[in-house]
């Protein structure tokens, strides 16, 4: 049985860290500071900025796990597709942007699904995805409901990940695919500063395919993403860096203070032997 203690700890951890970061004002705000009409936004306008996104490589990470499919399966317009950690929902509107499939985005925060939901009501999307807050590890969908289940640098946040890949297995057609993005462990020193703040556990690679593949999902693609994870980090440390920490007070100064902390974690561990990042596709093999 589950410890429910540890299990809300990490609720409450994974509540504050991205809390932090949901705000429909805040990717608004991106979309105007970036010279954008908010009266007439499209879904690529903000993904591509990566203004709705939290997944380690933005945007040239979902183009390269987009092409990544494509080589095996990408789906098609008459295809449902499972987001796993959908956060904001920009890599579910990306989805159906580039392929026309529908998308069901789950998320264990009712904050970002809330976030996720106000976005594509105002892009335009409530008739092609819709969200739900949901834990990965005991999904609320009928067996072989989804062609495929994508989910971006969500499983290092989830304890039991066998239950996690069980869950996915089970929810996914025979035949269906299972598309990750993750980074893996051992994670060094170096991430200690979020391993702080939110619960990371991140088994070696050879534990990782040997979990997946324990669940009935067969492994038929791993590509090496660290260089382009690591590239976007630099971009957001530039970023960052050009912002005058001096000018502010209270909680803008602490969040910069903080950012800078994090983003030199992740580039301290891509950085290291230890710090591989990639995309795994794995088929489902029935139920």
């Amino acid at each position: 049985m589950p410890d429910n203690s540890v299990a809300a700890r990490d609720l409450s951890r994974l509540s504050a860290f991205y809390g932090e970061m949901t705000s429909v004002d805040g990717v608004l705000g991106g979309a105007r500071a970036a010279g954008l009409d908010l009266g007439d936004l499209s879904a690529a306008d903000l993904y591509t900025r990566g203004l709705d996104l939290h997944n380690l490589g933005g945007y040239p990470e979902l183009e390269s796990v987009a092409v990544a499919v494509e080589l095996i399966a990408a789906p098609t317009s008459d295809d449902l597709v499972l987001d796993v950690g959908c956060g904001l929902g920009g890599p579910s509107r990306f989805l159906t942007d580039r392929f026309g499939c529908r998308v069901t985005g789950v998320d264990l925060l009712p904050l970002r699904v809330d976030a996720a939901t106000a976005l594509a009501e105002r892009l335009g999307f409530a008739s092609r995805v819709e969200y739900r807050a949901a834990d990965a590890t005991s999904l609320p969908f009928e067996d072989g409901r989804f062609d495929q289940a994508w989910m971006l640098d969500v499983s290092i946040h989830i304890r039991d990940k066998r239950r996690l890949f069980g869950e996915l297995a089970r929810v996914l057609r025979a035949g269906g695919l299972l598309v990750v993005h993750e980074q893996m462990g051992p994670l060094p020193p170096a991430m200690l500063p979020l391993k702080r703040r939110a619960p990371y556990f991140a088994p070696s690679f050879k534990q990782f395919i040997g979990i997946v593949e324990d669940a009935g999902l067969r492994v038929q693609m791993w590509q090496d993403t660290t260089a382009l994870v690591l590239a976007e980090f630099y971009r957001r440390r530039d970023v960052l860096s050009s912002i005058d920490a001096s000018s502010l007070r209270g909680a803008a100064a602490v969040a910069v203070r903080r950012g800078h902390r994090l983003i030199e974690g992740y580039v301290d561990t891509l950085e290291s032997p230890a710090g591989r990042a990639g995309i795994m596709v794995a088929t489902s093999q029935g139920h």
